[in-house]
């Protein structure tokens, strides 16, 4: 009998380049996914998740049973209840639901052991409550994407029986990643809800804002003038931070003077805070992701105002504002997006994914090198927005000061050269001495955004 401990999973804040010991899987039902930690090895399998204080919505712990004899689970230094499902040949074949936290003191022998009386390959561990909210049962088929491969049910034999089927659909590495694998996604923002104002001044009050992003919800903010508005309804301004610690951050920081400033003149702007940031669910990545998470985030914004917009918004008009990474953000979304009437970018960093290398560290580059192929590899041309410019559609204008020491110019010269090679409509300003974060000439770039965005968006 094996004997796997289980705990809960860590609710603190992922950062986006974490070290990069664990693994996890995508885990698929009916009608949601899980993303869960794998535990793949003898000391993961036995540490489970004991000893952690809760598990965020839809995570979770995958055991890999590299033996599947009949596996026992039990609540060791557990402090929550869990569901526990065996899986087997792309199916559920048991499942435990609602298993207790051990009574204070309770000596271990004395602990309960779950266990299914046929072999498993997969073992996955939930909160308590989440076969029941989402009708998982025993039969029900699953698919696992794990380590490249999706384990789900392949075509019956001639015996009619099913098989894990670990082959059936090989996935590159790194194929979430991929500029066409996120053109091919389906809508993923849903359930834009209004909250409170959080503060008034005289031209625009903010309220908090919440969407969903496929399972997660993001957290932000949203000024919206006090004017009346339009017969269609204000314009809308989607503003993109730069690269702020989680720890750090706080809702809306980033662009607050672009909040106040557009907002001043007649448009209303939503501030996003991606995942793992201020309010929002946890960031569940655990590898440099290439800022793909975040940009995910954004197109599932653009997703869920469009389909459940307050009457005051005109979702036919929307421009999009990003700096620093932000501007990184911007770009991949112009490259998927026809839906955007104009990109303003201040000081972005590369559209090219291996040009922002430059801030990790050696070992985190030698990590990806070595995870997606070495320097120079196709796949990272494949993850990278400039590579797709030729399916831009609405005018780009670029800012950048050659004093930034943060995000080389450079970058914005390569990508305005590439718009422009491509055949569309760009502008790029250089401020001379100007650093990161538009101190002297701030007002001057603002300017200039809002007449762009006054001719694109607001169509003046």
């Amino acid at each position: 009998m094996i004997l796997i401990g289980v705990g809960a999973f860590a609710t603190g804040v992922f950062s986006a380049l974490p070290a990069p010991r664990k693994d996890f899987a995508e885990i698929s039902f009916a009608d949601t996914t899980v993303i869960a930690e794998v535990a793949d090895t003898v000391d993961a399998r036995a540490k489970g998740l004991s000893g952690r204080r809760s598990l965020p919505e839809f995570n979770g712990m995958l055991f890999v049973m590299n033996d599947p004899s009949h596996t026992g689970i039990w609540m060791k230094e557990m402090q929550f209840p869990i569901d526990i499902l065996w899986i087997k040949d792309g199916a559920v074949i048991d499942m435990q639901e609602n298993a207790p936290v051990p009574a204070p003191g309770a000596p271990k022998n004395s602990l309960p052991i779950y266990h299914t009386l046929a072999p498993a390959d997969f073992v996955l561990e939930v909160n308590a409550g989440f076969a029941s909210a989402h009708h998982v049962r025993i039969g029900d088929r699953v698919s696992i994407k794990l380590h490249g491969n999706v384990y789900a049910y392949a075509q019956p034999n001639e015996d009619g029986e099913m098989r894990l089927a670990g082959d059936m659909r090989s996935l590159p590495v790194g194929h979430e990643y991929l500029m066409d694998t996120q053109r091919k996604r389906a809508l993923q923002g849903n359930n834009f809800q209004v909250g409170d104002i959080v503060s008034t001044s005289d031209h625009y009050n903010k309220y908090a804002i919440t969407y969903k992003s496929g399972d997660l919800t993001i957290s932000g903010v949203m000024n919206v003038p006090k004017d009346a508005p339009p017969t269609s309804g204000f314009p809308v301004l989607i503003l993109n931070h730069g690269l702020i610690a989680p720890p750090l951050y706080t809702t809306g920081r980033g662009s607050k003077r672009e909040q106040d400033f557009f907002a001043n003149h007649g448009y209303i702007t939503i501030h996003p805070d991606y995942r793992g940031h201020a309010s929002s669910s946890p960031n569940t990545a655990v590898h440099h992701d290439f800022y793909v998470g975040y940009a995910e985030d954004v197109l599932a914004l653009l997703d869920a105002i469009e389909r459940s917009a307050p009457p005051y918004m005109d979702v036919h008009r929307i421009g999009m504002w990003g700096h620093s990474m932000g501007g990184g953000i911007a770009a991949r979304v112009m490259a998927l997006r026809s839906d955007v009437k104009a990109f303003v970018l201040f000081a972005p960093i590369s559209a090219d994914v291996e040009d922002n290398f430059f801030e990790l560290t050696p070992e985190e580059i030698r990590w990806i090198h070595d995870t997606y192929g070495p320097a120079g590899d196709p796949v990272y041309r494949k993850m990278s927005p400039i590579e797709y410019f030729a399916d831009v559609s609405a005018p780009v204008q670029i800012h950048h000061g050659d004093g930034d020491t943060s995000v080389p110019l450079s970058f914005s010269q390569k990508m305005y050269d590439a718009l422009k090679q491509n055949g569309k409509k760009a502008e790029f300003f250089i401020y001379p001495g100007e650093k990161h974060e538009f101190i002297n000439d701030w007002q001057l770039a603002a300017d200039r955004a809002l007449q762009f965005f006054d001719h694109y968006v607001k169509n003046q």
